[in-house]
């Protein structure tokens, strides 16, 4: 399975409009790779810039995405690209958050976790 987060520059989690670099991971088991990074295409969009990092997972070959947020057009978009969705909170490091989706303390999301614009959001985990 090929998993990608999107992060800022110090590697925390953010969402597909915010983060700087898009990180791509090999996981097989229990192993765990690192195997890509590359520039977040949505910095350089002047409007619906998350739209352009799903796009852009989506080309990489990933089944899944780890976001801090995602709003209602990029939700629909990353299911309409049969796109796993996990939200961890903001901050998370993109080490850990693959962590926490591996071992099943993430929950693939159901739901967006804003309708429009950025908004502060409570999320529970196992």
């Amino acid at each position: 399975m090929k998993l990608t987060v999107i992060v800022d520059s110090e590697n925390r989690v953010t969402g597909p409009g915010e983060g700087e670099y898009i990180l791509i991971y090999e996981v097989n088991g229990d192993a765990v790779g690192l195997i890509g990074k590359e520039p977040n295409p949505a910095l350089q969009a002047e409007m619906h810039r998350g739209l352009y990092a799903l796009r852009r997972v989506k080309e990489l070959g990933a089944d899944s995405l780890i976001v801090s947020e995602i709003g209602r057009p990029g939700f629909n978009l990353a299911k309409s690209l049969n796109l796993k969705v996990y939200i961890v909170p903001e901050g998370v490091s993109a080490d850990d958050a693959v962590k926490m989706v591996i071992s099943g303390k993430v929950n693939v999301a159901n739901a967006p976790t804003h309708e429009h614009g950025h908004h502060e959001h409570g999320l529970e985990f196992r």
